[in-house]
């Protein structure tokens, strides 16, 4: 820029340059205002019109400059889609290089631009056009492959994907465009041909990475191909390698893909190894046969239920005197605070099979009535979950012997806990009892046994898409029974999730609005939202449709849609559209729902929910403050995060009995498996839970959030975390499906069990090529003490009563006045004490003396936040170990342990799948030829009942005598 601009103090000399009549005077006024426009732009904005006018006159040789000109200006005056107007009609005077605000705006506007005009299938520009790509170019250039990644997902521009997958890192890209990129895709469309070109470019290497491959191929629901890939990795029977590999893969495929997917890829592999055999040697047969059916029992589920049995029977830590305090504390003779005990029970024994408990209380567990009878036998599903080949002899005690009901209350909780131990694994014989159990029984307590085998049929096979079920349940569903007809609306849900069955969802939607009963339609709500799950766009015009509805339950169930349809996507319309329900619908359950909803959608960035929530939680209306509590509690489940935690604590003092609740229930969500070292709020909010049970005054629905929230926080044995994303980062639709219908416990009690469907095993389990778990330890760069398990509670020890004082008379007074007078003399005079005197007391001084020292030690060394507990009797002293420590096989791993996990350099046992610290990691032996040391299971598989849970680490496991609930079997 020249003297004589820098020294203007007006740009009128310049604009007056515009109405010459030469051109090259034009020229020049406007190449000085170019330069000049951001200190004179509000004088240049009242000539705008004559800078137009040059740009119009195709005659005018630097119409482009004026096109300029004219975009800065409108720039500044904040008219941005005229400013990239006649940015565009700048050409190659628009330069990208520049790094002034007005070109960042005007890019990432004309980006917008594209985007939305690619999306939405309308004409591009060709100018805009040029300029993005203009932009890719320079980020091929400067290798900023994320961004051109992004513009390239968001444009629906898969050419550009692709080369930028083939420019950098190939595999680096190809795991951020599948872990971080492809969930968030809102066309369901675009996301399978994302998917496939992924698949594509993952097959170009010599070596492809077949576990990425095929976890594509699920998504793609390619069951064909994804055996094909299995059956490639097992043939060769000497590269133990692959067989590790097809094993990983298929403990990967059981933990994200659904149901119906992983048993299409069994039939796919029987049908395969069929053809294969007819080619084959029988002796080769025989031991690839071993290798197959290997697979196929961890793609149907069982290897994996078995190692967390294993782990979580093995490390159960409960504290069984919170459990037994509270017992003791609450009216069971009341339904509320009975359901309470019993939630809590199973929630902290959740897949254990540890059942004392429930032994020791035996009379506490008779008072069970009705529904809350009910409630405690499906516990049992909660506790035994998993103990998928001993799921019949569990609950035979309590399952119907013939056409006859005896109790329906505790029949029909057992075809629910059935469902539960069975969830998502429902074998054949599972499914066709419980489908045969809603034909069977009739009459007038048939609902109550029908509403116990829907819900267990629906656990059973959720995701299976069966359309034999769905038949099934809507045969119960038509019966028009308020209590069967609600089941059955859930199960619907259940077993049609994620499938957007057009003609079931047809179907629920008639029905609802035919039916006069408001169960059956808040059920089929629900389901609707369960079968939309994860369809995102695909749900929208569904969505618009229950939004117009007037019924107030139909407008419930558009909420859950979009909160199953865009589950963990973060979607700023779906966001938008909760928000809007969340303060203007007339009804508060909509309104509590809404707000509850951005939990799920903003799961994966439970950062912005507080924010978010933090003004709805000091609404007026108790229904938005409760649910921005569960929302709070669902987004930031496991995290420990302080911001969610200073919104919440002063929730748990609100004059609504519903909103403590909802904070007590977020808060246990938000700190399972934390501890005082990690953080330090955990022991005040354990208290906390304590005291609301503890207070007589207390509201009942109060005592009820504390009492379940203390199963929570230390849910499974305290192994288990609230995993609503598997490990590989992809949505954990059975978690979701659960913890959407557990906030419908407000509703009906015995749906709190489906949170049990969200408790994920937080451990490391190592299993070689015979998925036998070695003796191998693992090093954790951390302080031992940020991992711990919380320590127990103590008992409260009841002092005896103190005698009362004996009154003195004067005269007594007197004569210990004379006693203690003399024994003061005698105290200066040593020589007056006799011998046996001093002997106790020179005995006795030092005991003291070295008590009070050891006793300040003590105190001066007990932390919480160095390793012990809080009002520890132990020293804590530095040593080595305090920055490492030795994790061994099956032991718990938490999830904010994993990034100071190391496999030791040197080890026998190395991961096939590399940096895997927990979860299933199958291993590979660098030795084959030593003798290996394992870790033995201590549930037997013969074992039909529960196991007591060990008193001592070196105990022996035996099974614990026969028990069954003390149901009066007269008492329906």
């Amino acid at each position: 820029m020249s003297a004589e601009v820098e020294a203007l103090t007006s740009a009128s000399s310049l604009i007056s340059l515009l109405d010459e009549e030469e051109r090259e005077l034009q020229y020049y006024g406007l190449a000085q205002l170019n330069a000049v426009t951001d200190r004179f732009w509000t004088e240049i904005s009242d000539s705008i019109s004559k800078i137009e006018i040059l740009y119009e006159d195709e005659s005018f040789e630097h119409r482009q400059l004026a096109a300029l000109v004219a975009s800065k200006i409108y720039f500044y005056l904040g008219e941005f889609d005229d400013a990239l107007s006649f940015a565009l009609g700048a050409g190659e005077l628009f330069s990208l290089a520049d790094s002034s605000k007005y070109v960042e705006t005007m890019v990432n506007h004309a980006i917008d631009n594209y985007i939305k005009l690619r999306s939405s299938g309308s004409h591009v520009d060709a100018r805009l056009e040029a300029v993005v790509e203009r932009m890719i170019e320079s980020c091929f250039s400067t290798k900023e492959y994320a961004q051109v990644i992004g513009i390239a997902l968001e444009s629906q521009r898969l050419d550009v994907l692709e080369r930028a997958l083939l420019s950098g890192d190939t595999k680096q890209l190809l795991a951020y465009v599948q872990n971080d990129c492809v969930d968030l895709i809102s066309s369901i469309h675009l996301q399978t041909q994302v998917q496939e070109l992924l698949v594509k470019v993952h097959m170009r290497f010599d070596e492809p990475e077949y576990e990425a491959i095929c976890l594509c191929l699920s998504k793609l629901s390619k069951p064909e191909r994804t055996a094909e890939i299995l059956n490639l990795l097992i043939k060769d029977e000497t590269n133990a390698d692959r067989i590790l590999s097809a094993y990983q893969i298929a403990f990967d495929l059981d933990a994200n893909a659904t149901q119906e997917f992983t048993k299409a890829v069994i039939a796919q592999l029987d049908s395969q190894q069929n053809v294969q055999q007819k080619k084959e040697e029988q002796e080769e047969e025989a031991e690839e046969s071993s290798v197959v059916s290997k697979v196929k029992a961890i793609l149907s589920g069982d290897e994996t239920l078995k190692l967390h049995l294993d782990f979580l029977f093995q490390n159960n830590k409960t504290d069984l005197n919170i459990l037994n305090r509270s017992c003791k504390l609450m009216d069971s003779r009341v339904s509320i605070a009975h359901n309470a005990i019993t939630f809590a029970n199973a929630f902290m024994h959740a897949g254990t099979t540890v059942d004392n408990f429930l032994r020791d209380n035996l009379e506490w567990l008779s008072r069970a009535s009705s529904w809350s009878k009910f409630s405690a036998t499906a516990a049992l599903g909660v506790i035994h979950r998993g103990q998928i080949k001993h799921g019949f002899d569990l609950l035979q005690p309590y399952l119907p012997m013939d056409t006859t009901s005896a109790s329906p209350f505790s029949e029909g909780g057992a075809f629910f806990a059935l469902g539960l131990i069975h969830a998502c694994h429902g074998s054949e014989k599972v499914i066709a009892y419980l489908q045969d159990a809603l034909v069977t029984y009739q009459g007038q307590n048939a609902e109550i046994l029908q509403h116990g085998a829907c819900l267990g049929l629906g656990t059973a096979g959720m995701g299976s898409g069966s359309e034999e079920m769905t038949r099934a349940l809507l045969t119960v569903l038509y019966s028009d029974s308020a209590i069967s007809g609600e089941a059955a609306a859930l199960a619907l849900g259940l077993v049609m999730m994620g499938t957007n069955h057009e003609a079931t969802l047809k179907d629920m939607l008639l029905y609802a609005k035919e039916t006069v009963h408001e169960k059956i339609i808040r059920a089929l709500s629900t389901g609707i939202g369960l079968v939309m799950f994860g369809r995102k766009q695909e749900a929208d015009p569904l969505i618009e449709r229950l939004l117009e509805e007037e019924d107030p339950l139909l407008r419930l169930g558009a909420v859950h849609t979009i909160t199953m349809a865009y589950c963990g996507t973060g979607d700023n319309n779906a966001i938008r559209k909760l928000l809007h329900l969340a303060v203007s619908d007339v009804k508060d359950d909509i309104r509590r729902a809404a707000v509850t909803g951005l939990g799920f959608i903003l799961l994966r960035s439970p950062e912005q929910v507080p924010r978010m929530v933090e003004l709805l939680s000091e609404s007026y209306n108790p229904h938005v403050r409760v649910g921005s509590a569960l929302a709070l509690g669902i987004s930031c489940a496991g995290t420990g995060s302080k911001a969610a935690i200073a919104i919440l604590e002063p929730m748990l003092k609100d004059a609504v009995d519903f909103v403590v609740e909802g904070a007590s229930i977020a808060l246990a969500f938000i700190l399972i498996q934390q501890n005082d070292t990690y953080e330090s709020k955990v022991a005040d909010v354990r208290k906390r839970f304590a005291e609301v049970i503890e207070t007589k005054s207390a509201e009942a629905v109060s005592k009820f959030g504390a009492a379940i929230s203390q199963g929570i926080i230390d849910a499974g044995g305290r192994n288990v975390t609230i995993g609503l994303t598997t490990s590989d980062g992809q949505l954990n639709a059975p978690a979701c499906a659960g913890m959407l219908l557990f906030t419908q416990f407000w509703y009906w009690f015995p749906l709190a069990h489906f949170l049990a469907l969200s408790f994920t095993p937080t451990a490391l389990i190592a299993v070689n090529k015979d998925l036998k778990m070695p003796n191998i330890s693992l090093t954790c760069n951390a302080r031992k003490s940020m991992f711990a398990y919380p320590p127990k509670v103590e008992q409260p020890v009841i002092q005896a009563p103190t005698k009362i004082a004996t009154a003195i008379l004067s005269t007594t007074a007197k004569v210990r006045r004379s006693a203690a007078k003399k024994a003061s003399d005698e105290a200066e005079d040593p020589t007056s004490k006799t011998a046996d005197e001093q002997e106790n007391a020179s005995a006795s001084e030092p005991v003291s003396a070295k008590s009070e020292e050891s006793s300040m030690d003590v105190d001066e060394g007990s932390s919480p936040g160095a390793g012990g507990a809080k009002g520890s009797k132990k020293t804590v002293r530095k040593t080595g170990s305090d920055t490492a420590f030795a994790v061994s096989n099956i032991t718990r791993v938490l999830p904010y342990q994993e990034k100071y996990m190391k496999w030791p350099s040197g080890s026998r046992y190395v991961p096939v799948k590399p940096g895997k610290v927990s979860g299933v990691v199958l291993v590979k032996d660098t030795t084959p030829g030593e003798p290996e040391d394992f870790i033995a299971s201590r549930i037997s598989e013969a074992t039909k009942e529960a196991e007591e849970e060990p008193k001592k680490e070196e105990a022996t496991v035996s099974p614990p005598e026969p028990f069954e609930y003390p149901f009066d079997s007269q008492q329906a």
